[in-house]
């Protein structure tokens, strides 16, 4: 759980203090508690007495080298759990018909700036885009600094007319640029970080120091009960998205991908 507050946005046009009058207190606005579910993600792998015991080409050991490539599948799945979990309070228990307990991901907590497309048809284009950054800007909740796309829409991106630059440069670099890493708009310099793991259809917008991984477990390696001819291990990990303002950032959903 964490506190979310507020600043006010000002008195406009108005506001002007009368001279010699007596000051007037102002209410303190009460802050907004808000909450994210612990998610335990594990992964569990077992190598045979008579695997440890071979010698591999490259390898001392494939317990370790097995520990290692477990360790990798574990980070993958926490980023993608991070990006595209929906909240479930789930149960304890290896009968529990509702499941474990799942947070809710960086797509699913942003509710306040969201512009939604028609799907088949509706294209991410450099309006739409910065549409989207002057919707977070008048908001007044922040100033959003990366955006992160998948494949098709990192190239939708790249493509943008005013920002995109082509060259080729014979005599230094042999190097044909057709990319933006970082889009310079009326509202800020955005980076466009490339991610395999978003959602094709959408295209967050966030700044970022407002999220967190919140780690109630970090990442530990428990050994398992020897049973039989086998040496099993497993890694746990229990942990939150921290989202301290969700109105700080935005999204593009529901864009085309095809």
């Amino acid at each position: 759980e964490w506190l979310q507050d507020t600043l006010e946005s000002g008195t406009g046009t108005g506001g002007a203090a009368v001279e010699g009058a007596e000051a007037t207190p102002r209410a303190v606005d009460a802050r907004t508690r808000l909450h994210n579910w612990t998610q335990i993600t594990e992964y569990t792998f077992g190598i045979s007495g008579s695997q440890e015991s071979t010698s591999s080409f490259g390898l001392e050991s494939e317990y370790a080298y097995q520990l290692e490539k477990a360790m990798k599948i574990v980070k993958i799945m926490q980023e993608q759990i991070l990006l595209n979990s929906t909240s479930s309070t789930g149960g304890m228990g290896s009968t529990c018909a509702t499941g474990g307990r799942a947070l809710t991901g960086l797509i699913d907590c942003i509710t306040t700036n969201v512009q939604t497309g028609s799907g088949t048809s509706c294209a991410l284009t450099e309006t739409l885009f910065n549409n989207l950054l002057q919707t977070i800007f008048e908001a007044g909740n922040g100033r959003p600094d990366v955006a992160f796309a998948g494949g098709f829409q990192k190239r939708k991106i790249s493509g943008f007319s005013s920002n995109n630059v082509r060259y080729i440069n014979m005599q230094q670099e042999k190097t044909l640029r057709n990319t933006i890493t970082a889009y310079e708009s009326d509202f800020g310099t955005i980076s466009v970080v490339l991610d395999r793991w978003i959602p094709k259809s959408v295209v967050p917008v966030l700044q970022m120091d407002m999220f967190k991984i919140a780690y109630l477990r970090k990442p530990f390696v428990q050994q398992l009960a020897i049973t039989g001819d086998s040496k099993n291990a497993q890694i746990i990990s229990e942990y939150t998205l921290e989202y301290l303002n969700q109105g700080s950032s935005g999204k593009l959903s529901a864009m085309a991908t095809a």
